[in-house]
């Protein structure tokens, strides 16, 4: 990965983790309670920034957006973002290395970087 996707890799997962703790959240409080349209739009922004930008290492689930008139319960919600959040982490994997000093970086890059989960 060059420093420009990579900068735009960092953007999709830091919007992925904060969905993901929030339609986790709202899941507690009431699994099957309906998440409101402009959320619903949000949301599909998020995940089609998240397509584009893990192209074919995207979860192969079959599905591209949530139905803005049939709206997702924060479950499902919840149930997909995993998906995404999941996938992001193995594409991380696959493009950081450790360095001699023991610090990860992005490959091709001097951008420091957390180990692997």
């Amino acid at each position: 990965m060059k420093e420009k996707q990579v900068e735009e890799f960092r953007k999709m997962v830091a919007q992925l983790g904060a969905l993901h703790q929030e339609m986790t959240a709202a899941a507690k409080k009431g699994a099957d309670k309906p998440i409101n349209a402009f959320k619903v739009k949000l949301i599909n922004t998020v995940l089609a920034q998240a397509n584009s930008v893990l192209g074919e290492a995207r979860p192969q689930l079959g599905f591209d957006a949530f139905d803005d008139v049939d709206l997702p319960s924060a479950s499902d919600v919840s149930f997909i973002v995993t998906q995404y959040v999941e996938c992001a982490e193995k594409v991380r994997q696959e493009n950081i290395r450790k360095a001699y000093d023991n610090v990860w970086y992005w490959k091709d890059t001097e951008i420091v970087t957390t180990p692997p989960k």
